[in-house]
């Protein structure tokens, strides 16, 4: 039998970095397998250890594992099996084989499988925490330089919404600020006349709805400024859901009427008490019934539902339409800020009209409502036939 060396010299393990490591021992014999557990002790490290390679796979297939020591030289499974099959499957995980001097060419070959580093027997507390602290050294770095890729990935992807928000944006506010100018000069125009009420009234109608729209659009950014924020602001109370379907189809009928779409509710006849925020869930769905009205083309249909299952005390608000539908790739990214069907250098200002664009942010707000009610949102789709969104809230007495 091979034994460590247990001569201890002076170890600073505060030189360690933070991260943590956890590190498996593969040793098959009772008494080394004890001896590496106090020098690891000794070094500051709490280490897991296995009988056999077999076992050791099993380890890992429970818990992750940044650093394994294994013996070469064991029963049931060698060293050499063991390193190639936690390479295959597990291949951020370093190991670092234990060989006697007369097995050194088996070392080798284990280097040449993909070892971090050998250690040679009688194994020596300095030699294990020279070679510890370079693997870990080695697995921060990778680390770091995942991380600052990630950064640098999440820095590109703000830098698209941004200029996707610049774009959007100045297509939103130059629309209706060139209708208001219009306007205004028109009527600047006619007051040098005697202008009649009925044009005064048209074209204060115009402008009115003009400003309204506006209004609505500043509000839409005050909503982006509010995302991932709603949490703290739910003024929460008991409500009835069905109340809500009502109050929504009562707003927005007469848009679907302009489109030529048929709106229409189906409520639970046990009218199912639900703890939201009315104002904020109200706004979500309200939200969802018109993205429905926008990619649903005349003739279609919208439907608002509320259904109650007892058996798991949910309720499930689906906005189903029959419109364009959305490609299953795309699934993933509608709930983005800014994301839109259609591309925004090609973007089409409209509330009402077929396939007509905001400045992207309601699915975002809809999913955050959702969450910060503790709800879940689901969205199904098929190309060319709709989209059915779904908001599941639990039921209260």
């Amino acid at each position: 039998m091979q034994s460590v060396n247990t001569e201890k010299p002076a170890v600073n393990t505060k030189t360690h970095p933070k991260w943590k490591h956890n590190i498996l021992v593969i040793e098959d014999e009772p008494e080394v397998r004890e001896s590496y557990i106090d020098m690891f002790d000794f070094l500051g490290f709490k280490v897991d250890v296995a009988e056999n390679g077999m076992a050791g796979l099993e380890k890992l297939k429970k818990k992750p594992y940044q650093i394994v020591f294994t013996d070469l030289n064991m029963p049931v499974m060698d060293g050499l099996q063991t390193l190639r099959l936690i390479k295959k499957n597990y291949p951020d995980t370093e190991v670092i084989v234990i060989t006697g001097f007369a097995t050194i060419e088996n070392a080798i070959k284990a280097m040449k499988q993909g070892a971090f580093d050998y250690i040679t027997k009688p194994v020596s507390f300095e030699h294990v925490r020279i070679v510890l602290n370079r693997c870990i050294q080695t697995i921060n770095a990778r680390r770091e330089n995942q991380q600052l890729k990630d950064l640098n990935d999440r820095l590109r992807e703000l830098n698209e919404i941004k200029n996707k928000f610049i774009t959007l944006t100045n297509h939103e506010l130059r629309t209706p600020l060139a209708v208001l100018k219009g306007y205004f000069d028109l009527l600047s125009m006619e007051l040098k006349e005697i202008p009649t009420p009925e044009l005064i009234n048209e074209y204060m109608g115009i402008i009115q709805s003009t400003i309204n729209e506006m209004s609505e659009m500043v509000e839409n950014m005050h909503d982006l400024s509010l995302l991932n924020n709603y949490t703290q602001q739910l003024a929460k109370k008991k409500y009835k859901i069905n109340q809500l379907i009502l109050n929504i189809y009562k707003k927005m009928k007469s848009l679907f009427e302009l489109r030529k779409i048929d709106f229409s509710y189906r409520l639970d006849p046990r009218d199912p008490l639900v703890l939201i925020d009315p104002q904020k869930m109200e706004k979500a769905v309200r939200e969802l019934v018109q993205n429905a009205l926008k990619y649903t083309p005349e003739n279609g249909k919208v439907l608002l539902r509320v259904k109650l299952d007892l058996n798991k005390n949910l309720v499930y608000l689906s906005v189903a339409d029959n419109g364009i539908g959305i490609p299953h790739d795309k699934l993933g990214l509608i709930f983005e800020p800014f994301y839109e069907v259609q591309n925004e250098m090609h973007h089409s200002s409209s509330k009402v009209e077929f396939m007509g664009g905001g400045i992207g942010v309601g699915l975002s707000m809809v999913k955050e409502i959702t969450e910060a009610h503790g709800a879940e949102l689901t969205v199904e789709s098929t190309p060319g036939k709709g989209s059915i969104f779904t908001i599941i809230l639990k039921a209260v007495d």
